[in-house]
């Protein structure tokens, strides 16, 4: 969710800070913008003034009146001076070493002309220049002077010029900011070729930029705007406009208040972002939560609430995005798939029990059948000896019919509880030998709660069988009683290089009767018990251990194994074989 907000804010953070971003930089650009405007306007309000000028020098550099001296060039320029009477301070021609030929005024005849920068440059340029500010000689009044070359085909026959009054250009504003109702906050300067600044509004020095540039400014042949600070170190808007040669007009705008109203709408504009930004957020939240989280969440409870095997309840949520329909549906899929083969596995398993349990069944009952046989046998035999033999077969035989009685009974055809087992094949062999346990043959039974495989279910059953019949033959003979006792304990053997402990199983058969003669010499009684004995050991071997026997004080037999675990995955079932020793008894 914190990924989708954060994917969902970038391009509203974006767009709205680019936005937010432009409208600051517009509004710091509006002082540069409003200078060039007023700029514009005054350039083209001053420039009349200069281009009349011009036109009045041209008219009368044409006039053939102007090139000669008397009363007739006297009238001429008196004539246009009275026209434009508070415009130019006086107007002249001029020999072309620079004395006066006429003049509007009366004043000095001597070559001040000649030394004036901008009468050398108009004859340089052959034309139209002004000069820098000064007060007139004629009017005492702050002047720019132009002046304009007189030729007659090709031949300079004198000088045109005429003063202009700086204080016409300050009226001339006063006029503007009078119709116009109010006083701009704009500074108006005239800037001469010497980069002299003459204010025409109310502005202080300070106000000025730098006088670098200030000359930079008049060297430029167009126009110019910049946003620097003033020579006092305020921020100032200038815009430079040429008006002539050697004369521009320099328009300044503080923008102190435009650029604390810029910073006031990038506040603005940056508070309505995050509002924006918030409500999208909010927006993004609670649309995210109705059409993906909460179906989401639903699905996941109905998830953790399905079992395998059951199907998949609950119900979709109306408007649900079509990905989490097609993630319920493939779960649903799943789901019964799962249940599917689930139910296909149990049907196999069943099947399996089935035919393992009529296997040990059938087992069993062939094992019946054949203890049946050798019984029928031997009641035909006349030896005892024989019929001993086929008794002590039948009871083996018995034993593991027994062992698949308990396997398919149990249903767990793996392992066998081992208590129960013990008991019956006791109960059996006593029976099958004429006792009963608790007559003349006390029976105890000492077992922990233990599991046991069937492979060495198998050979423990064939080596109790043994014990016990031999106990119950040879310990008790002679109508002897006594107590014949069984006991099978689990114990830990401690860990071993592996690092795992071995859980262990203590076989102890012990009767109190006369006690087994191991050095016996006897033939008959020696030759059972070497076979009794060989079959004993060697299934002493199959299960893992060794045996002990004692025969003071009745017989003993001890044996330790170690007891295995049920495998995790279902093996063939194990076949036993008889120990190699027993096939060949001994004589």
């Amino acid at each position: 969710m914190l990924l989708l907000l954060l994917a969902a804010s970038v391009p509203v953070v974006g767009i709205a800070g680019a936005n937010a971003v432009l409208s600051y930089e517009a509004e710091l650009a509006a002082g540069r913008r409003t200078a060039r405007i007023l700029g514009d306007v005054a350039a083209a309000r001053h420039g009349a003034a200069v281009e009349l000028l011009q036109d009045t020098l041209n008219g009368l550099a044409l006039d053939p009146r102007v090139l000669t001296a008397g009363d007739a060039c006297d009238a001429l320029v008196a004539a246009v001076a009275g026209i434009y009477r508070g415009r130019f301070g006086n107007i002249w021609v001029a020999e072309p070493d620079g004395t006066t030929r006429c003049s509007a005024l009366p004043g000095p005849a001597a070559n001040v002309l000649g030394r004036d920068p901008a009468f050398r440059s108009s004859l340089a340029i052959e034309g139209f220049a002004l000069s820098s500010f000064r007060r007139g000689r004629a009017s005492d009044q702050p002047v720019v002077t132009a002046t304009l070359p007189i030729r007659v085909a090709g031949e300079l026959r004198g000088v045109v010029a005429a003063s202009l009054l700086l204080n016409y250009f300050v009226q001339a504003e006063t006029r503007s900011d009078g119709q116009n109702g109010q006083r701009e906050a704009q500074r108006i300067w005239l800037v001469d070729r010497e980069a002299t600044a003459l204010p025409l509004t109310a502005a202080a020095v300070a106000e000025l930029p730098d006088p670098a540039v200030l000359q930079r400014l008049h060297g430029e042949s167009g126009s110019s705007t910049l946003e620097i600070p003033a020579r006092g170190g305020a921020e100032f808007a200038y815009a430079s406009t040429r008006l002539e040669s050697g004369l521009r007009l320099l328009v300044g705008l503080p923008t102190g208040e435009i650029r604390r109203a810029a910073n006031t709408v990038l506040a603005r504009r940056a508070a309505e972002l995050a509002a924006f930004l918030l409500a999208c957020l909010v927006i993004i939240v609670l649309g995210a939560d109705i059409a993906i989280a909460r179906p989401l969440r639903s699905l996941a409870w109905r998830v953790r609430a399905w079992r395998p095997g059951a199907p998949f309840g609950g119900r979709a949520l109306r408007g649900e995005p079509d990905e989490v329909r097609a993630l319920e549906q493939a779960f649903i899929d799943a789901a019964s798939a799962i249940s599917a083969r689930q139910e296909e596995l149990r049907a196999a398993l069943r099947q399996r029990d089935l035919l393992m349990a009529e296997i040990h069944h059938r087992v069993k009952n062939n094992l019946q059948i054949v203890a049946s046989l050798l019984n029928l046998q031997a009641g035909r035999l006349r030896d005892p000896k024989a019929r001993a033999e086929f008794a002590t077969a039948r009871d083996r035989v018995q034993a593991l019919a027994t062992l698949h009685r308990h396997l398919y009974t149990n249903q767990t055809f793996e392992v066998i509880a081992l208590r129960p087992f013990l008991e019956e094949l006791a109960q059996q062999l006593f029976a099958a030998l004429g006792e009963r346990p608790g007559q003349r043959i006390t029976l105890s039974i000492e077992a922990d709660e233990l599991e046991i495989v069937t492979d060495q279910a198998v050979s423990l059953a064939l080596l109790i069988t043994e014990t016990v019949t031999n106990a119950i033959k040879h310990g008790f003979a002679d109508a002897r009683s006594g107590t014949l006792t069984i006991s099978v304990r689990g114990e830990s053997r401690p860990a071993g290089e592996e690092g795992e402990a071995e859980e262990q199983v203590v076989l102890r058969v012990h009767d109190d009767g006369i006690g087994l003669r191991l050095n016996d010499d006897e033939p008959g009684q020696g030759a059972n018990q070497g076979i009794g004995l060989t079959l004993i050991r060697g299934f002493a071997q199959h299960l893992g251990g060794e045996i002990e026997i004692q025969g003071q004080g009745g017989t003993e037999m001890l044996l330790r194994f170690p007891l295995r675990q049920r495998e995790p995955e279902p093996k063939a079932p194990a076949r036993y074989e008889a120990p190699p020793s027993a096939a060949t008894p001994r004589p």
